[in-house]
Formats: structure tokens, C-alpha cells, sequence
């Protein structure tokens, strides 16, 4: 007659009827161990779903009675990560073990409900590239003690702990910066952290609009420096580096344009665990701006078609424009945003006046903390700080004033995108500048 073969992996082992079991149990249970600081190992390394475990299949083979000897042995997180792999014969040995069925709940409700947790907490800590089991888990961390040393009247801190785990989680990521502004909804306290009060239903769709909300401020990133790339690319003669302190054209700028564009990319391809930092989000001005030839040209072309006249505003929303009549209005419009933003830096979000107040020690700042853009130009705000500065013709102050500290945003902003305005000041910039250069001929 045919003996029973229990399979462990590449190993065999014939069972005898007559034999106790017992005497295989210490070989499951290493094998077990080594399968599951494997899987462990793969955690850590970021992938984002482990494979059926063999250890899984054999179990699910395996007699009752010997899967219940290899779960006697097993930490309670070993348990709990058994149940995500949804399978109905090694969920049933574990529901028939006194000590699982004790914690876990004898009923489906309850069982369903720790069932739910596992995945949730399994997921979550598998796409942040971190061990379930902290290394230092000894204490109240029940979940890397084994399922006989957790006392009956603590079964529900297992619970308690997992929430605890996956809140700070959640909360590394709310807090980087104010994803309310990419599609979150608010799930703050009042001090700007998660609320506490979230079932584990709860948490898992707030890790979710986490997840949709830094998808889409990595997209907008992504685009703005596409967006920059795209603007060196085509106007290398008006535009440069904003970090470059050379004012002198370079022949060959498709080494920054090709940076820019990998950087994007590598943001695109940020796994749910990271925020990729990028020094282009760190400045409050944009990564490129036009050489200060350019601004004094720009002068001095808009007066020669007569768009200005002296030192007068002419591009006021209030003022006819003089020559208005001999130029689009297309040009017209983009002469006043130019204008009208020529004196200062808009300041990205949040505006807040007692950021604004942190801003205005520096250098380049008016007394409100807006950064200036611009000097010697007939709209420039004087800058009170520095007025034993000269330097002669229209320039843009950065790096003009102090080093590139000076120019910093806060790191709560390290993240943001730059607002839109600046974008549409620098498009309307080049569109005037190329239009009154090919006025000239």
C-alpha cells in the first residue's frame, strides 16, 4: 500500500500511519522560517506583490493536525499574513486552532474583520519597501511574538498596533506637504495630522487618495519641467539657467534640457514609497530665466514701437497703450502681464501673511517679503536693504543679491509647483521679445 507523502519544497517525506508526526515538525518548521524571512527580504527590497508561497500550497495539503503543530510555532504576524493569501483550506486549519480561533474571532464578522487588517497592513508596509514585524518588536508589538507568549486579554492590541504602524505611515506622507491641493481630501486634525478616531476601512481610503494625490502632484511636476525643457529648448538665445551666473550665451545647451527631461521621468517612475527631491522645486523662482541682455533689449525695442513711452506704465488695464493700435492684441496682452509682473516674484502657495513676514529679511525682498525681479527697470521696486547696491542697466536679481540661500523656499514648499503666473510671465516674456525681433527684421 502507498504511504502518504507530505512535500516540503525540492524534500519528500514519507509519513507513516502508525508514526506520531511530531518528529517532522521541526523540519516544517525551519523550512517554514527560512521561506518566510525570504519573502521578508523581498519586502524590504520594494516589490509590490509576493508571489503564492509553496508554504501556503503545503499547508493546504498537509493533514490537519500537522498544520496545526507548524502553526504552534508561528509569531502572530506569520498568521496574519497566511489569511492574505485567501485560501479557504489553510483558513480553515488556522480558524480550527483553539489559540487562532480564540484571537481571531469564532465567528465570520470577526474573522473577516482581522482578515481585512492583514491585507491592509500587508499592502501598505509591502509598497513603502518596510519590515511588517519592526526589528525592535519586543513590548506591546505582539506581532512578532509567537501566537502561545500573547495573553488572551491583549489580542485586541495586535489590532491596536497595526493601526497604530499604518497611521505613522500615513502620516509620513500627508505631512510632506498639502496634498489637499492635488485631490485629497481633508483627513486632518486640527494640529495638521491624520485624525486618529479611522477604522481600518477608513484608512485604507485615505492611503488610497494619498497614493491619487502624489500621483498627481508627481504629474505636475513632471510637466513643469518638461514644460522648462521644452522653453530652453526652443529659445536658448533669450532664456538660461536660472543657477547659471554666467550671463553669456552657450552654444550647447542640450546637456541641462536632456537633465531636465530625466529628471521628470524619474519623478513619473517614483514608487508609492517616495518623494523624489529636485533642486528646480527648492528656489522660488523657476529653473530658467531670461539673460538680463534680453530684459534690456526687450526695454528697449518696446519703446522704439512705441508699446512704452519714458518711464511711464503704459500697460495698464486702465491706460490705452501708446501705438496699441499698429500691434495685436494678442501682443498687447502679454506686454501687460510682462509689465505688471516686473517688479516682483509672485510667492507660490501657500501666500499666508506670516510667510510672507518669514521672507522678508531677505535681500532681494520689499518690506512684505515679496521677491523683487527685477532692478533698474522703470517699474522695479526699489530695494530698501540694499540701496548702496548699484549695478548699472536692467538686470533680474537672483544671485545678484547674497548667494543662492537667499532664494531658498521654506521646505514645506521643497515640493510645490510654481504658480502659474510665473509660467504665463515668462511665455508672454519670449512671445513679446520675438515679436518685436522680427519687427526689427
Amino acid at each position: 500500500m502507498t504511504q502518504p507523502v507530505c512535500v516540503f519544497g525540492p524534500h519528500e517525506v514519507a509519513l507513516s500511519r502508525e508514526a506520531p508526526q511530531y518528529p517532522f515538525t521541526l523540519f516544517s518548521i525551519s523550512f517554514l522560517r527560512l521561506n518566510s524571512l525570504k519573502h521578508d527580504r523581498r519586502d524590504k527590497m520594494g516589490n509590490q506583490k509576493t508571489p503564492p508561497s509553496s508554504i501556503v500550497c503545503n499547508i493546504a495539503a498537509m493533514p490537519t493536525e500537522l498544520a496545526h503543530q507548524i502553526i504552534d510555532d508561528l509569531r502572530v504576524w506569520d498568521i496574519l499574513k497566511l489569511l492574505c493569501y485567501d485560501n479557504d483550506r489553510v483558513d480553515a486549519c488556522i480558524m480550527s486552532h483553539p489559540i487562532c480561533r480564540n484571537m481571531l474571532g469564532a465567528d465570520p464578522k470577526t474573522f473577516a474583520k482581522w482578515k481585512f487588517a492583514a491585507h491592509l497592513y500587508k499592502d501598505i508596509f509591502t509598497a513603502v519597501g518596510k519590515a511588517s514585524v519592526p526589528e525592535n518588536w519586543a513590548g506591546t508589538d505582539y506581532l512578532g511574538a509567537n501566537i502561545h507568549c500573547v495573553k488572551p486579554q491583549n489580542y485586541g492590541e495586535i489590532l491596536n498596533r497595526m493601526k497604530d504602524r499604518i497611521d505613522g505611515e500615513l502620516n509620513i506622507h500627508w505631512c510632506k506637504t498639502d496634498l489637499t491641493r492635488f485631490g485629497a481630501p481633508n483627513y486632518s486634525n486640527r494640529f495638521g495630522y491624520l485624525k486618529r478616531d479611522y477604522s481600518f476601512e477608513e484608512l485604507r481610503t485615505c492611503w488610497h487618495d494619498i497614493q491619487k494625490a502624489k500621483a498627481n502632484l508627481f504629474q505636475l511636476r513632471a510637466s513643469e519641467l518638461r514644460w522648462t525643457a521644452d522653453m530652453l529648448e526652443t529659445n536658448p538665445d533669450i532664456l538660461k539657467r536660472t543657477l547659471d551666473p554666467a550671463q553669456e550665451f552657450r552654444p550647447n545647451t542640450a546637456h541641462i534640457v536632456s537633465r531636465l527631461r530625466h529628471t521628470a521621468d524619474a519623478i513619473i517612475r517614483t514608487p508609492a514609497k517616495k518623494f523624489i527631491f529636485s533642486e528646480h522645486f527648492s528656489y522660488d523662482f523657476l529653473a530658467i530665466i531670461p539673460f538680463d541682455s534680453a530684459l534690456d533689449q526687450l526695454l528697449h525695442m518696446m519703446q522704439k514701437h512705441g508699446i512704452i513711452e519714458g518711464d511711464q506704465v503704459a500697460a495698464s488695464k486702465t491706460i490705452v497703450l501708446a501705438g496699441a493700435a499698429s500691434h495685436p492684441s494678442s501682443i498687447i496682452n502679454s506686454v501687460r502681464i510682462v509689465i505688471d509682473g516686473m517688479p516682483k516674484f509672485y510667492i507660490s502657495p501657500p501666500e499666508a501673511a506670516e510667510q510672507k513676514a518669514e521672507f522678508a529679511w531677505r535681500n532681494a525682498a520689499n518690506k512684505d517679503g515679496d521677491l523683487l525681479r527685477t532692478a533698474n527697470t522703470p517699474w522695479s521696486e526699489p530695494c530698501d536693504a540694499n540701496e548702496r547696491v548699484s549695478l548699472e542697466g536692467p538686470y533680474f536679481t537672483p544671485f545678484k543679491y547674497g548667494g543662492n540661500k537667499s532664494y531658498w523656499r521654506p521646505p514645506a514648499l521643497h515640493l510645490d509647483l510654481h504658480h502659474e503666473m510665473e509660467k504665463e510671465w515668462l511665455v508672454s516674456f519670449v512671445e513679446v521679445y520675438r515679436y518685436l525681433k522680427n519687427l526689427d527684421g
